[in-house]
């Protein structure tokens, strides 16, 4: 696969997925994407959606892209996701594109600042 095409796929799922245009962002969805995260796992492309709606709708304010980088069927996209809760958290995305679609995505940050400190006393 050609690393701009690549690169299209990705913002593609990007622009969708901060748009909240969850329709389009499935057309870029292979039907057994994998989905490995700092929050949740998800098979398929129905369960993928459903777990970046919840981001969408629950945590996610905006995603502000620093770099996405190509090298012919993997895009990685080091952007800053921001919260209503926190400083923005730094992050990462892997995709991986199969015949045309992304057909895995591994995606890691600090979710720590998510969740209220432990009371220990």
């Amino acid at each position: 696969m050609d690393s701009n095409d690549s690169k299209t796929l990705a913002r593609t799922y990007f622009e969708s997925w901060r748009a909240r245009n969850f329709t389009r962002l499935r057309t870029v969805l292979a039907d057994d994407v994998t989905f490995h995260g700092a929050l949740g796992v998800a098979t398929g492309a129905d369960e993928c959606i459903a777990g970046l709606r919840g981001m969408a709708e629950n945590i996610m304010a905006d995603i502000d892209i620093q770099i996405m980088v190509a090298e012919g069927a993997d895009v990685l996209t080091w952007f800053h996701l921001h919260t209503e809760c926190t400083e923005p958290l730094p992050t990462v995305n892997w995709s991986h594109i199969e015949n045309g679609k992304i057909a895995r995505i591994r995606v890691t940050f600090d979710p720590r600042p998510l969740f209220p400190p432990e009371d220990v006393s």
